[in-house]
């Protein structure tokens, strides 16, 4: 597996289908109404990256297996510490998921965020997730704050 700094077509790519499955995720989670996921989520990822790919102390990468892109990161530096990372995105496509792959992709993570300085390194589950929270225990993950919410 490689890990490949994502190019601009990539990512051209990339945003669309990610702020589509952002808002979807989002619904599905009870915390937007359909209604105005995408205005939503939108604007937040204007707000993130107002220079997209080019915005600065975020990271964007392509995992290629075979020369097949396998899945993708989006790595951020903290706004709170800078020696802290954070994974906004990172997935691996359904074909290649259960493979083993998503593990794999980890550790080539942890190794480029150390390259890149950081000490830490910080991600976002939603909730209803249950294969990636197993994944991200298993690598040494520990929850650090916890949303619920409940039906009323």
């Amino acid at each position: 597996m490689e890990l490949k700094k994502m190019d601009l077509k990539g990512y051209e790519k990339y945003i669309v289908g990610t702020i589509k499955e952002y808002a979807s995720e989002k619904v599905d989670a009870g915390t937007w109404r359909a209604e105005e996921a995408m205005e939503l989520a939108e604007e937040e990822y204007r707000q993130l990256l107002p220079d997209g790919l080019e915005t600065e102390g975020n990271y964007f990468y392509i995992f290629k297996v075979d020369q097949n892109n396998i899945g993708y990161l989006w790595l951020a530096k903290s706004k709170v510490n800078p020696e802290d990372s954070f994974i906004y995105d990172f997935a691996v496509e359904s074909e290649f998921q259960n493979k083993g792959f998503g593990t794999q992709a980890m550790g080539l993570i942890f190794i480029e965020a150390r390259k890149l300085g950081f000490k830490k390194i910080g991600l976002h589950v939603f909730g209803s997730n249950e294969r990636a929270i197993h994944v991200y225990h298993k690598l040494g993950f520990i929850p650090t704050d916890i949303t619920m919410s409940r039906d009323l």
